[in-house]
């Protein structure tokens, strides 16, 4: 995944997607944008914003996003999204 690296956590159910730069854009600014692909902020503070919707995610202040998914392939459907749309400037 070009602009981010994906690692493996919590046996394959888990992903880290880690951007390889900071967001240029404000924390709340990316929430609305994942809200508006479909997902719930269901928790929301200064160390993380959790969701709910087809997968469960937690954003970091870093721009970091952990995913639960069933595999790699879509954690890169969701690092995609993550890259190109909900930390776009």
């Amino acid at each position: 995944m070009e602009g981010a690296i994906i690692e493996v956590c919590s046996g394959d159910t888990a992903f880290t997607i880690v951007p390889e730069n900071p967001p240029e854009i404000s924390i709340e600014a990316i929430v609305e944008r994942i809200e508006k692909s479909g997902f719930s902020c269901s928790l929301s503070s200064k160390f993380c914003h959790t969701f709910d919707g087809e997968f469960e995610m937690t954003l970091y202040p870093s721009g970091r996003l952990l995913v639960r998914a069933p595999n790699i392939e879509e954690a890169k459907k969701i690092a995609a999204l993550h890259i190109g749309e909900w930390l776009a400037s």
